[in-house]
């Protein structure tokens, strides 16, 4: 189990339920290639938190991401990034920013929220 939190580039309702009806379909819908935005993004969070795949065995425990490699989650219309639990309060809150930053939005799925950029 990881704590996960979608990611969009379009703006999602404030309320969640609405929010969740609009991306469930979405979760595993396939793209040919990965948006340039969740591109970027994703060069972004990694060099703040590297991917697991990236890290010497000897720092696996300190990985934020719960799977790798974490570019692949970025292979569907709504991506989905899991953290480990006892990294979520570390890593969440700057990679939910860098989001909101980079103009997406994000659906926490365990704190029932909707963030979305201004």
């Amino acid at each position: 189990m990881s704590y996960t939190l979608a990611i969009t580039d379009f703006r999602l309702p404030d309320d969640f339920d609405e929010a969740h009806e609009q991306v469930n379909p979405l979760l595993h819908q396939s793209v040919d290639e990965v948006a340039p935005v969740f591109v970027e993004f994703h060069k972004r969070v990694t060099a703040v938190y590297p991917c697991i795949c990236d890290l010497p065995d000897d720092l696996l425990d300190d990985g934020v991401w719960s799977d790798g490699p974490l570019i692949n989650n970025f292979k569907v219309k709504v991506p989905v990034i899991g953290f480990v639990y006892r990294k979520v309060a570390e890593a969440a809150p700057t990679v939910i920013q860098m989001a909101l930053d980079a103009g997406l939005s994000v659906m926490d799925w365990q704190s029932g929220r909707i963030y979305n950029p201004d």
